[in-house]
């Protein structure tokens, strides 16, 4: 009997040719959440941070949540962006502000993670709208991105064709 000998290659990480994996898409579901927001239209994705920050400035801290994001009514493939930044409210404003306080529905969402570069998060947008290609499913609502830190949960509400 002859031996069999298998050979396998091995790549050093930084000899891959530049192949990166799939990025994983989940279904998740999200609660409805009570948020302040400030809905904007900006010439870049970078223009919504000045959103952002007034609108934290603007609410008292002890009734802020942890819960912190943009839904993006349009983006730049529609010529327009208008993004409306929003934070949790854990409890209520006791008075009045020119921000809007509202409850974020709850949501079943193809979900990916990326860090929060532009390039990579467009990386997660295709790889979930790929998904819900080949799955029948179309936006149901605005897109979520939820920082979690230096990443994004990029949420894509479902709703099958």
């Amino acid at each position: 009997m002859t031996e069999r000998t298998c050979t396998r290659n091995h790549f050093p990480l930084d000899e891959t040719n530049g192949f990166k994996p799939p990025i994983p898409v989940v279904v998740k579901q999200s609660a409805a959440v009570r948020v302040a927001s400030v809905r904007a239209k900006v010439r870049n994705y970078e223009g919504v941070l000045s959103f952002e920050r007034e609108l934290v400035n603007a609410l008292p801290a002890e009734s802020l949540g942890d819960l912190q994001g943009v839904l993006w009514h349009r983006c730049a493939d529609s010529g327009t962006l208008e993004g409306e930044p929003f934070i949790e409210l854990k409890r209520a404003l006791f008075r009045p502000s020119l921000r809007k306080s509202r409850e974020l529905p709850a949501i079943t969402a193809a979900c990916a993670y990326s860090n929060s570069n532009d390039d990579d998060a467009e990386e997660a947008y295709e790889a979930i709208r790929k998904w819900m290609h080949t799955r029948g499913f179309r936006l149901a609502r605005p897109k979520r991105e939820i920082y979690l830190g230096p990443l994004l949960e990029i949420q894509f509400p479902l709703q099958s064709d």
